[in-house]
C-alpha cells in the first residue's frame, strides 16, 4: 500500500520584511532626489558658460557619488534580508514539521552559503539600477530644458518647473522600482530558504504552487501549478529556456509544499 502523502514547509513571504526593505530604499531615492535637485538649483543659478558640459560633470559627479552610496547600502540591506528570512523559516519549517508529529534534526550543507551569496548579489545589482534609471531621466530633463534655450534665469525657471512635473515622476517612478525589488527579495529569499530547509529534513521533491501576480502571471507557472519537481532541479520554463525554481525568476511570487521523505 502506497504511504499517504505528507506535505511541510509551504512559506510566504513577510510583509514587514518587504515594507522595512522598501521604506530604506525610499530613504535613499528622497536623499538622492534632494541633493539633485540642489546641485541642480546652484548650477544654473550661476553664471557658467557652457551649461550642457557642465551638467555632464555634474551628473557624472552625482552619478558616481549615489551609485557608491546605494551600493554600500544594498550590501547592508540584503545582508540583514537574508538573516531575518533565514531565522524565519528554518524556525516555522520546525514548527510546521513538529505540529504533524515529526521532531527531525536537519542536515544543512554548504548550499545554503550559495544561496546566501546569489541573493545578496542579485539584490545589489537590482537596487543601483535605481540611482542608473533615475540620473538618466535627470539628465534628459534637465538637457531639454537647456536646450529650448533663452537665459540663464529662464533656464533656471524652465528646470523649476520640470522638478515640479517630470522630476517629480521621475522619483516617483523609482519609488516603484524600489517597490517591485522588495517584494520580488523578500519572495526569492522566502522560497529559496524554504527549499533548503526542506532538503535538510531530506525531502527531495515538491509540488509547485502557482501564485498570481498582481497585475499578470506567466502563463508557464499557471501550468506548472500543481506539478511535481526535483528540489535540485526545478521544472523546465520554455519561456527562459532554463529549468527554475518558485521564486526564482524576477517577480516570480510562486511557492511550493514539500514532499516528506518516503511519502513521494
Amino acid at each position: 500500500m502506497k504511504p499517504q502523502r505528507i506535505t511541510f514547509g509551504r512559506m510566504f513571504p513577510n510583509a514587514g520584511y518587504a515594507a522595512k526593505y522598501r521604506r530604506e530604499l525610499r530613504k535613499l531615492i528622497k536623499a538622492m532626489h534632494e541633493d539633485t535637485r540642489r546641485e541642480i538649483a546652484v548650477l544654473y543659478g550661476e553664471k557658467t558658460t557652457d551649461a550642457p558640459i557642465t551638467l555632464t560633470q555634474i551628473m557624472a559627479m552625482l552619478r558616481e557619488k549615489w551609485y557608491k552610496i546605494f551600493t554600500k547600502r544594498a550590501r547592508q540591506m540584503n545582508r540583514w534580508l537574508v538573516d531575518t528570512v533565514k531565522k524565519r523559516t528554518r524556525k516555522d519549517i520546525m514548527k510546521q514539521l513538529k505540529d504533524i508529529g515529526m521532531v527531525l534534526t536537519p542536515n544543512y550543507t554548504d548550499s545554503e552559503k550559495t544561496l546566501i551569496d546569489s541573493i545578496v548579489t542579485e539584490g545589489v545589482d537590482l537596487i543601483v539600477t535605481i540611482p542608473k534609471h533615475y540620473f538618466h531621466e535627470v539628465q534628459e530633463t534637465v538637457r531639454d530644458a537647456v536646450e529650448r534655450g533663452g537665459d540663464r534665469a529662464a533656464i533656471k525657471e524652465a528646470i523649476e518647473d520640470k522638478f515640479d512635473h517630470p522630476l517629480v515622476k521621475t522619483e516617483k517612478q523609482a519609488e516603484r522600482r524600489a517597490e517591485l525589488i522588495a517584494k520580488d527579495q523578500v519572495q526569492k529569499a522566502t522560497q529559496g530558504f524554504a527549499i533548503e530547509n526542506a532538503k535538510a529534513y531530506g525531502a527531495t521533491k515538491g509540488e509547485w504552487i502557482h501564485i498570481p501576480g498582481e497585475k499578470s502571471s506567466r502563463i508557464t507557472h499557471m501550468e506548472m501549478d500543481g506539478h511535481t519537481f526535483d528540489l535540485d532541479k526545478g521544472l523546465y520554463d520554455p519561456d527562459v529556456g532554463e529549468f527554475v525554481l518558485p521564486g526564482q525568476l524576477i517577480y516570480c511570487m510562486c511557492t511550493a509544499s514539500f514532499l516528506f521523505p518516503g511519502t513521494e
